[in-house]
């Protein structure tokens, strides 16, 4: 959760940065650092874990969980589950760090869709930018039906990463991505965050901005 190195000032992404809580430098951190404060829920949405071995199946968090005993709730961190590539034999799950997987993405963008209407949404790019020699944010204005168009066309860019960054014109709703985190995090509207979380298609939990988001929100943190 490294802040761009660069100014925002002029850039469409400024009103959001502006928003933003400032880390204290340690290594906690909390949903109100990745997501604007002021609206009046917040979700947690889980990358689905997908199996390495080219089938295409997937699982969720609960489900890896649930498998291990392990309680399933909004701070878990990817830390507290199995590491199975280290168990011989077994196959290997692996969820992506600043990437929505496929299902969980469209499903999403569908669900933003409906409740947004045909205004304006913009995608940007923040730390995946920086990360690949940017300048400044990349930021897009399309319609929420343009996502995949967005993410083909920044491909050669920023890979397979993001959007960091979406919000619709009128800022209804905000959905952030991490460049270094495996959930991502939205704020939104009540009505809207209970569709969310009724979506079979995403797997979801309420949060609120001083949730921890960080690897070790439920482990016990290295020494430095």
């Amino acid at each position: 959760m490294v802040r761009g190195e660069w100014t925002y000032a002029g850039t469409e992404l400024a009103w959001l940065q502006e928003r933003l809580d400032e880390s204290d430098g340690g290594q906690e951190h909390v949903v109100s650092e990745l997501v604007p404060v002021g609206f009046e829920a917040y979700v947690r949405v889980f990358h689905r874990f997908e199996a390495t071995d080219g089938s295409g199946r997937t699982r969720t968090w609960q489900v890896m969980a649930d498998d291990h005993g392990i309680s399933f709730h909004a701070e878990l961190s990817h830390l507290s589950l199995p590491n199975e590539c280290r168990i011989p034999g077994e196959l290997l799950w692996q969820t992506e760090e600043g990437a929505l997987d496929d299902r969980s993405r469209r499903a999403l963008a569908r669900l933003l869709e409906a409740v947004t209407g045909d205004q304006a949404v913009y995608f940007a790019y923040d730390l995946a930018a920086l990360c690949r020699g940017a300048e400044e944010p990349l930021v897009y204005c399309s319609s929420m039906a343009g996502l995949e168009s967005v993410r083909e066309g920044t491909e050669e860019t920023v890979g397979d990463s993001g959007p960091e960054f979406w919000w619709p014109q009128d800022r209804r709703w905000v959905v952030t991505t991490d460049y270094d985190l495996l959930s991502t995090y939205i704020g939104c509207s009540a009505a809207t965050a209970e569709l969310i979380l009724g979506d079979d298609e995403l797997e979801a939990l309420p949060v609120t901005p001083r949730t921890r988001v960080d690897w070790y929100a439920d482990r016990q943190q290295p020494r430095p």
